[in-house]
């Protein structure tokens, strides 16, 4: 046979039997075979020692193979249990074949194999479709990164998760075989930023929007009312003889007095309103959609109220009053000319003896809607 490794071998042993059987008895040709036998044989034996020694090699090799393979084993079995993310392992349709400790844990499971055996798709993690959608779309390129979307627990609790997964293959050219995820719980990180965001946008006294922030979106208010030609009116509001309050009764006292006047500020106008601190005792109303006349109803209730609370300070009790400016968007104005215009009010209103509201108004006739100023036209409070 062409293929046995050993067929000079073979033919040689054939050979000699051969002679053996035919009775060749000659001296010289049992010599002549005898010698061809161990010549083969040698051979053979050589042949044999570097085999065994080839395969001893061969042996050690696989065992040092072995040894690699279980070191790495282990140490990717203690990265995958001990990590605080968590990783989990699933088919291309999305079927969990394996998760580690720490994802069971996320969602309020006490082992991965309940974890597994309850949550039968990755789908199930996510909040909401959509989430879910740009987490499918996103692998069409063979990998996910840094995925922020909404988890839910079987609890009903919602956490914020950060995910990324990459598309496992067989060889180059072949198919999805699954997918390798890991996952991460940033609720408190996302926390921290959206308490980061609220504190660069609101007053820390009072909890209304600061000036910054109350500038940003006043813009946008005050934009979209022109774009619609609505009517848009801005309240500039001050505490009547506040250093009066702070002199008598300390500043604590004072505190107190703008944490109360923002409350009522903010119980008197709509939600939809924009109301903030924009500096000291000074306050701001921006009422999109409100006339001048709807302006003074919504003054004059926050007025009242105003008037009506007690401030306790000690045994003591005091009220305190507020001056206010009103003015309301014309055509060729922005929220700094609306602000500027408010302001020539108030000061009207504190000449005129304070705890009252004037009105900011020009030559042109206003409408319930907005109106485009008389050029030239002189404009004075009254």
């Amino acid at each position: 046979m062409v293929n046995d490794p050993f067929h000079k071998e073979q033919r040689l042993l054939d050979k000699a039997a051969a002679a053996l059987k035919d009775g060749e008895g000659s001296e010289a040709a049992a010599k002549g075979v005898l010698n061809s036998l161990l010549k083969g044989y040698r051979k053979l034996l050589r042949q044999s020692r570097r085999l065994v020694t080839m395969g001893d090699r061969m042996q050690m090799t696989l065992n040092e193979v072995n040894r690699n393979l279980t070191v790495s084993e282990q140490k990717f079995r203690g990265i995958f249990e001990n990590v605080t993310e968590g990783i989990y392992r699933c088919t291309a349709a999305g079927e969990i074949v394996e998760a580690n400790p720490a994802l069971a844990a996320m969602f309020g499971y006490d082992s991965p194999e309940s974890f597994v055996g309850e949550v039968k798709n990755i789908k199930a993690l996510f909040c909401n479709s959509k989430d879910y959608a740009r987490y499918q779309k996103s692998l069409e390129t063979g990998f996910s990164r840094r995925l922020e979307v909404t988890a839910c627990t079987p609890a009903g609790k919602t956490i914020w998760a950060e995910i990324s997964a990459s598309v496992m293959h067989d060889s180059d050219d072949s198919e999805c075989s699954g997918i390798v995820g890991v996952l991460t719980d940033i609720t408190e990180r996302r926390s921290m930023m959206e308490e980061l965001c609220r504190l660069a946008r609101t007053d820390s006294m009072t909890g209304l929007w600061n000036r910054g922030y109350f500038m940003e979106l006043g813009n946008r208010e005050v934009l979209r009312s022109i774009r619609n030609m609505e009517a848009c009116s801005l309240l500039l509001i001050d505490v009547d003889f506040f250093k009066k309050v702070n002199d008598r009764y300390g500043h604590d006292v004072g505190d107190k007095v703008l944490i109360e006047l923002a409350g009522i500020m903010s119980d008197s106008v709509r939600e939809t309103d924009l109301v903030a601190r924009i500096g000291g005792e000074e306050f701001v109303a921006l009422l999109p959609g409100t006339s001048m006349g709807e302006a003074r109803n919504v003054a004059g209730r926050m007025a009242q109220n105003v008037r009506n609370t007690v401030i306790e300070a000690g045994k003591d009790e005091f009220g305190i009053t507020i001056s206010m400016g009103l003015s309301t968007l014309c055509l060729g104005d922005d929220l700094e000319r609306l602000m500027k215009n408010s302001d020539i009010a108030l000061y009207a209103a504190k000449k005129k003896g304070r705890d009252r509201v004037e009105e900011y108004r020009d030559s042109s006739t206003r409408l319930s809607g907005i109106v485009q100023s008389e050029a030239g036209g002189e404009v004075q409070p009254q």
